[in-house]
């Protein structure tokens, strides 16, 4: 019985890490995976794990249970949070280029955040996940959850959750999100800048040309010509992000673990 009653807890502990880190880590996040998949698929996932961990927990009071169950739903989700804060560098990216370009009046809805994005975020976005999955990049993302489970065992507690550890880690995840998002957007800004410019001197040059109907078709079409240069360096900036994410992915583990 106390057996069953063990195997049963420890299945529900493992259940509930890896479901809250399905709904907040990249690619497998997003609204255009159905619930039900997530569900089925962290299922399996728990019944793989729980074959693998022998934990036994001794205390089957209320509240220990509810401490357990808060402490595995905080590591799940911070530890997606973690990749999710860093891929969202992507769509920082498409969105200083759309505000520069004029992409910023025209938005879609973006089912991997659940939020409306512009056309440029929207595009470096699908690339990006193609590109993570391409290179099984999504491999690496369970691997890193299957992982937590040698860091972080299910009987311990987090101190890292409350002595301030955790959040400064979060902070210079931002940090490195707006940096990667700034090099992935700035040879295109600064190209713009430099149009914006010589625009500019142009119309004050000729005040009989209609600036509204020439200059935007003209900044549209120097946008994508550059894009077409500037698409292999985005490309080693998705490495370097990947290898950022999966780099703070492990940072992380290594300050709940220790």
């Amino acid at each position: 019985m106390n057996i069953d009653a063990s195997s049963l807890l420890n299945f529900l502990l493992v259940f509930v890490r890896i479901t809250s880190f399905m709904v907040t880590v990249p690619v497998f996040s997003g609204r255009q995976i159905p619930a039900r998949f997530k569900i089925g698929f962290s299922i399996v996932l728990s019944v793989l794990c729980v074959g693998v961990i022998n934990e036994p927990i001794h205390s089957f009071s209320l509240g220990t249970m509810v401490l357990l169950i808060l402490k595995e739903f905080m590591v799940g989700i911070v530890l997606g949070m973690v990749a999710n804060i860093l891929f969202y560098a992507v769509q920082l990216a498409g969105a200083l280029l759309d505000l520069q370009i004029g992409f910023s009046m025209a938005s879609l809805f973006d089912p991997t955040f659940g939020t409306n994005s512009q056309l440029t975020g929207r595009f470096k976005n699908i690339l990006a996940i193609l590109v993570l999955l391409a290179t099984n990049g999504h491999h690496l993302l369970i691997q890193g959850i299957l992982a937590s489970f040698e860091w972080i065992s299910l009987p311990a507690y987090v101190p890292a959750l409350m002595d301030g550890r955790m959040s400064t880690f979060l902070l210079e995840c931002v940090q490195q999100m707006f940096m990667i998002g700034f090099m992935m957007a700035a040879p295109l800004i600064g190209t713009l800048f430099i149009v914006d410019i010589a625009l500019g001197i142009i119309a004050r040059t000729v005040p009989q040309m209609n600036v509204f109907a020439i200059f935007p078709p003209v900044k549209i079409l120097i946008h994508f010509l550059m894009y077409i240069f500037v698409l292999p360096g985005f490309f080693y900036l998705l490495k370097v992000l990947f290898e950022t994410m999966f780099g703070s992915m492990n940072s992380i583990l290594k300050i709940m673990g220790a």
